[in-house]
C-alpha cells in the first residue's frame, strides 16, 4: 500500500532533471506528502519492528509506555473512586462462629496462653 502512493506520486508528477536528480529533496518530498496520507495506525505499523536500542524494538517501548500511562490513568481513576466509596461491614450469622462474637472461650486453652513461638 505504502509502495503504491508512492509510486503513483512518482508517475503524476512531471518532474524536471534538476528536480529527479537531487534525490536527496525528492525523497524529502516524498516522505512529507506520504507522511500526511497515513494514518497514525500506519504509522505505528511501519515502526513496530525497529530497533531503538539494542535489544529493544519500537513495539516493545511503545507497548510499555502505553501500558504505564494505562495504569498510571486507571490508578487516578481507581483512587478518585475509592475517596467516595462507603464501605460497610456486614456480619452473617452462618458465618461467624459463636465463639468469635462472645460465646465461650476455648476449652482446651485459655485466653491468656502464650503461644509455643512466643515463650
Amino acid at each position: 500500500m505504502l509502495s503504491d502512493k508512492i509510486k503513483e506520486y512518482l508517475r503524476d508528477k512531471t518532474w524536471s532533471f534538476n528536480e529527479i536528480t537531487n534525490i536527496t529533496e525528492v525523497i524529502d518530498e516524498l516522505a512529507d506528502t506520504t507522511y500526511g496520507d497515513l494514518d497514525a495506525k500506519s504509522k505505528v505499523d511501519l515502526l513496530w519492528d525497529v530497533d531503538i536500542e539494542q535489544g529493544l524494538t519500537f513495539g516493545q517501548f511503545f507497548q510499555a509506555l502505553v501500558k504505564k500511562t494505562l495504569k498510571s490513568e486507571i490508578a487516578i481513576i481507581v483512587k478518585a473512586e475509592l475517596d467516595s466509596a462507603i464501605i460497610e461491614f456486614k456480619v452473617n450469622k452462618n458465618e461467624v462462629s459463636e465463639r468469635s462474637v462472645g460465646g465461650e472461650s476455648h476449652k482446651e486453652r485459655s485466653t491468656d496462653e502464650k503461644s509455643k513461638d512466643k515463650q
